[in-house]
């Protein structure tokens, strides 16, 4: 790919599968934080690095000098690799070093990439113009639903192996907003009711995709993972009588408990191989974002190895019923609160999840 003038929609950098050097910036800018979070996950693709050498830094508290040194600086182990460093939050370090920032970009760094991460980026200051001839561009803000939805259906068939229609991706934008990581979820909990085929009925995508009641069931989700199962059994029942599917209920709490499940596999998948990793990274692995890690380790130390350990399973086995044996309304109630109620059966001291 030529560095040359690159600037992208996010939703056209995600889309592109070539391979190349990074160039010496990537700055990805704009409101929606999943898109730019998968557009520098889809930059380290394009450019073969392994996500875990890039140095991430601070923008609202790291001084010039650090992030100059580390681009700077050749690895004593990797002479021939590529240094990348990350700039989160980085508005208002661009603010406060935009001078140096400019005088860099002119002349960068051999063999170094610097990924800022930005709310906006001006297109007629300096910067952006500089950049503009070195380096790549991605917008993550001001989406069309037309747009969005033309993304929700290629979205879905590539990550998440559903096959939706214009009509079907018109009606989560309507009730979701263009609130990509939003979108994301919905398209995780549908596919879990999809066919053989990845396709998925109106009716489900009706009876299954958000609306007002969607946070609600996140909060369910929350009160599950911190063992208070009384109160969302009662959450349930409310959920139920203002109308809310147990299937559409069952498929976002899915969605949501197994990440505590995944992180409890990866985690005991690296200890028998006689290696640690943090719960933190365990949980970021898994799929929990920057905002939800402190909690999701609260609520996941609370929930205990051996429940962990099982939700998988259990979450499978809750699946297969509402697919079969439980799958009309009361008999499907009546396996998710089953479901709930083993989160409880184990009264004995849970051990560590992880140091």
């Amino acid at each position: 790919m030529a560095a040359n003038d690159q600037s992208f929609s996010a939703f056209d950098f995600l889309e592109r599968n070539d391979t190349g050097e990074l160039p010496p910036v990537v700055a990805c800018f704009g409101t929606d934080d999943f898109l730019r979070h998968k557009s520098f996950q889809h930059a380290m693709e394009i450019g073969q690095v392994d996500a875990s050498t890039v140095r991430t830094f601070e923008g609202d508290e790291s001084p010039w000098c650090d992030v100059h040194d580390e681009l700077a600086t050749r690895s004593l182990f990797d002479l021939a690799g590529r240094r990348v460093a990350r700039l989160r939050n980085a508005d208002s370090f661009v603010t406060k070093h935009r001078e140096s920032l400019e005088r860099w970009v002119e002349k960068p760094s051999p063999g170094a990439t610097l990924l800022l991460d930005l709310q906006t980026l001006a297109a007629n200051t300096n910067l952006y113009k500089k950049i503009k001839k070195i380096g790549w561009l991605v917008s993550a803000g001001d989406v069309k639903d037309a747009e969005l939805s033309g993304w929700i259906v290629r979205w879905g068939k590539k990550e998440h192996g559903i096959s939706l229609t214009r009509p079907q991706a018109n009606v989560l934008v309507d009730r979701i907003g263009p609130i990509c990581g939003l979108i994301d979820c919905e398209l995780a909990k549908l596919a879990l009711f999809a066919e053989s085929k990845g396709t998925v009925s109106d009716a489900r995508v009706d009876e299954l995709v958000g609306g007002w009641r969607t946070q609600t069931v996140w909060n369910l989700a929350e009160s599950i993972a911190d063992g208070k199962i009384n109160h969302a059994l009662r959450q349930i029942d409310k959920l139920i009588m203002a109308g809310q599917s147990v299937f559409g209920i069952a498929a976002q709490l899915s969605w949501s408990l197994r990440r505590y499940g995944i992180a409890t596999r990866y985690i005991e998948q690296l200890e028998r191989k006689g290696q640690k990793t943090s719960l933190q990274n365990a949980l970021a692995t898994a799929g929990f974002r920057g905002h939800e890690l402190s909690k999701a380790e609260s609520s996941i130390r609370r929930l205990g190895r051996p429940r962990a350990r099982e939700l998988l399973s259990w979450l499978l086995e809750l699946e297969l019923q509402l697919k079969g044996s439980h799958s009309n309304e009361e008999r499907g109630r009546l396996a998710l609160e089953t479901f709930l109620l083993k989160l409880i059966d184990h009264p004995q001291p849970s051990p560590r999840i992880a140091s």
